[in-house]
């Protein structure tokens, strides 16, 4: 199996089943870079364990994971991207998502999140309903 098909296992089974990079220690680079787009409440750049730790806590709480769904994973060369249909906590409906994920060999280094909705990243930006 070539390495970005075993990313791509990797990722389908870790989002697929709600974990978290913290129960994958052998997977990632303990330098690893993660990207949240402005618009979300812990949005920013975060780089290391310890400031994933500080953020992580925050999605868990944003996203209402009973309603989250992996549409599937797609992969090339270093590059896996994630599409996802999530619902938020506390709303109704959902928003799409992107996660891309870049890996050297098999070890993720870097992710970046993208919101793939412009009308649920302004109702995002606007705060919870009232």
């Amino acid at each position: 199996m070539s390495a970005t098909e075993t990313n791509k296992a990797f990722i389908r089974e870790m989002i697929g089943s709600k974990r978290s990079l913290e129960d994958y220690p052998d997977r990632y680079d303990p330098a690893l870079i993660m990207h949240e787009p402005a618009s979300l409440p812990f949005g920013g750049t975060y780089a290391g364990l310890a400031q994933f730790q500080k953020f992580y806590p925050q999605v868990r709480s944003f996203y209402d994971f009973s309603r989250f769904e992996l549409l599937g994973v797609y992969g090339d060369g270093d590059m896996v991207f994630a599409s996802i249909r999530a619902g938020l906590a506390g709303r109704k409906g959902t928003i799409f998502i992107c996660e891309q994920f870049r890996f050297t060999g098999t070890t993720l280094v870097e992710v970046r999140l993208h919101i793939c909705d412009a009308e649920a990243a302004a109702a995002l930006r606007a705060g919870p309903p009232a």
